[in-house]
Parts: C-alpha cells; structure tokens; sequence
C-alpha cells in the first residue's frame, strides 16, 4: 500500500514539475488513486495494483510531453 501511494506521489510531483504530458497524468494520477482505494477496501488484490500502477506510470513516463494544441481553421467544403 505505501508503495502505491508514493508511486502517486511521483506522478504528482511529475506533473507540479510538468515532466509528463499533464491530460495523461491525471489520468493515470486518478487511476492510481482508484486502485488505493480498491486495496484499502479489500475489494483488489495490493500486488497486483502495485503491479497495473507501475504499469500505468511506465508508460505515461515513456509517452513524450505532446506539444501544445495548435488553433485550427476548419474550412467548409
């Protein structure tokens, strides 16, 4: 369990620091808190959350920052 919450903080502290795309580090900072809860209710096995967290953490660190949104002009045709 301690684990898992240091794992959201990281991806807490990635995110103040804007190391990560900030769209899918929310994400995964919500779904890493999901799993907690899930542990701490008994309803989800601890390893395997720790192990779907690290999971979702490597990947959102593997993800490059995608760039701003450009404007678009939306043509008619």
């Amino acid at each position: 369990m301690c684990e898992l919450r240091l794992l959201r903080e990281s991806i807490e502290e990635d995110l103040d620091r804007k190391r990560i795309d900030e769209n899918l580090g929310r994400g995964v900072y919500g779904y890493v808190g999901c799993l907690i809860r899930l542990v701490e209710d008994g309803d989800r096995d601890p390893a395997r959350s720790l192990n779907e967290a690290r999971s979702a953490a490597g990947y959102l660190r593997a993800v490059p920052r995608l760039p701003d949104p450009r404007p678009r002009t939306w043509s008619a045709r």
